[in-house]
């Protein structure tokens, strides 16, 4: 029986078994201690496993041992998820959560991108006095396939760098926040600090084809940054805060293995885009009337890169970031929520920087307790600084409907359509040669069912 099989099997008979007249409760283990738990079984079919359109061209030879991204392809997806969830409440002063849920993915047609993506968070939070904190981790490992993909020409590295071919790779991913909110009459003082740390651990290749325009490998390149300040804010309403803040930061970006000045030689390339920050901010979060939630940082940008970087990147460009969700409520059954971000990093499969920017819009409808619908559209685009020449666009639109059998069972259905898009000329002879080749077209058909112990 193939792994997928099996999984569905072990799922299903759980769900079945367990479901008859049990209540989604938890278990109680101490006075303090709460255990929860739950599984997920879902069903896709992904219409286009390698996030590619364009086929290759003719009598071209692929390097050896490593697996070879084709066209359209579609496969089935099993996906089984166990949760679980582990709460300490000792009282308002000190709270603890740990949870862990690994994805397990297999996919029937594509095996080569099957993975476990272990899913971790620990997270403490409480109030001494009038003064409130929370530590906040998580953290994913995935093993994967420890070879990137390979893709013939034209096509090319996909819109974003293709970033779900890159998440079943084995990698290691940490993020962390800290705040303390010290509040003085009407007025608060809030220091942060934040850090990310992403280990692409799938193997890095030199191009070493003696026809440079036969084929791209994908080297995911570490990354990884560190940032600490300060807000000040002051509570204009009872439940809404205007706050300024400061922010001091630093990024790096790790090697790549490149082909040497001799033909056939490898060498190791240290990143010239390391660079510290300093971000100025204004925000605003809370609830100004009943029907609204806000939830917003802005500002500018400043930074300062630390060694020669090439010609042409502006290494005095002030950029703009944002943080911000709104969240409408109209009537007791609907919900509006409108995301946004704007922030600058280093890219993960090129030596280079660009601006990630989301826009991504959702509505969900409870027609009733056990019935939701839900429809949205995410606008993703990045934008890479000179003298890389990417401007890559992510159009998702999509629809959900979820159903609640009981207090233990549950259901959704959903669909999503990626339309990726370059919109930077294809010039023969320059590094944008090959650039329709990061466009693509994708669909996603899900099923889940998930059992609430």
């Amino acid at each position: 029986m193939k792994p997928a099989s099996l999984a569905r099997l072990l799922c299903l008979t759980t769900i079945l078994a367990t479901a008859h007249g049990a209540r989604a409760q938890g278990f109680k283990l101490t006075d303090e201690l709460t255990l929860k738990a739950d599984l997920t079984l879902k069903e896709t079919y992904d219409d286009n496993v390698y996030l590619l359109d364009t086929a290759a061209y003719p009598n071209l030879t692929p390097p050896p041992n490593s697996p070879i991204a084709i066209p359209n392809k579609g496969s089935m997806v099993t996906t089984l998820t166990p949760s679980l969830n582990l709460t300490y409440l000792a009282g308002p002063a000190f709270s603890a959560t740990l949870s862990y849920a690994p994805d397990m993915v297999w996919y029937e047609s594509a095996p080569s991108q099957n993975y476990v993506a272990h899913r971790a968070n620990l997270n403490f939070t409480g109030k001494i006095g009038e003064v409130s904190y929370e530590w906040l981790n998580s953290s994913v490992w995935t093993e994967g396939s420890d070879l990137a993909l390979t893709t013939m020409r034209p096509g090319d590295c996909r819109a974003m760098g293709g970033i779900p071919m890159r998440d079943r790779c084995d990698a290691a991913l940490y993020r962390d926040s800290i705040k303390v909110t010290i509040p003085v009459d009407k007025w608060f003082f809030r220091p942060v600090f934040t850090s990310y740390v992403h280990d692409f651990e799938a193997e890095q290749q030199a191009n070493l084809a003696a026809n440079k325009n036969s084929y791209i490998y994908d080297n995911y390149i570490d990354r990884w940054e560190v940032s600490g300040g300060m807000d000040l804010g002051y509570a204009v309403m009872d439940k809404t805060k205007l706050f300024v803040g400061y922010r001091y930061g630093h990024q790096s970006q790790g090697t790549v293995l490149k082909e040497g000045t001799v033909p056939g030689s490898v060498i190791t390339a240290a990143s010239p885009y390391d660079n510290n920050y300093q971000r100025l901010l204004v925000g605003i979060e809370g609830e100004p009337v009943p029907w609204l939630k806000l939830a917003v940082m802005t500002g500018p940008d400043m930074r300062d890169w630390l060694d020669a970087t090439p010609a042409g990147f502006d290494r005095s460009k002030t950029l703009w970031y944002v943080d911000g969700q709104f969240t409408v409520l109209p009537t007791k059954e609907d919900r509006c929520t409108l995301k946004m971000t704007r922030f600058e990093q280093p890219a993960f499969t090129s030596q280079s920087v660009y601006q990630d920017i989301k826009y991504d819009l959702s509505w969900r409808h409870e027609f009733s307790d056990k019935l939701t619908v839900g429809v949205g559209c995410t606008v993703y685009n990045c934008v890479w600084q000179n003298p890389a020449l990417r401007n890559d666009w992510i159009y998702t639109p999509c629809l959900m409907a979820s159903y609640a059998f009981s207090s233990n069972v549950a259901a959704e259905v959903s669909w999503s359509h990626d339309n990726a898009v370059n919109k930077e000329t294809a010039v023969v002879g320059t590094s944008t040669q090959y650039a329709e080749g990061r466009e693509y077209q994708r669909n996603l058909y899900s099923i889940s069912l998930k059992y609430t112990f």
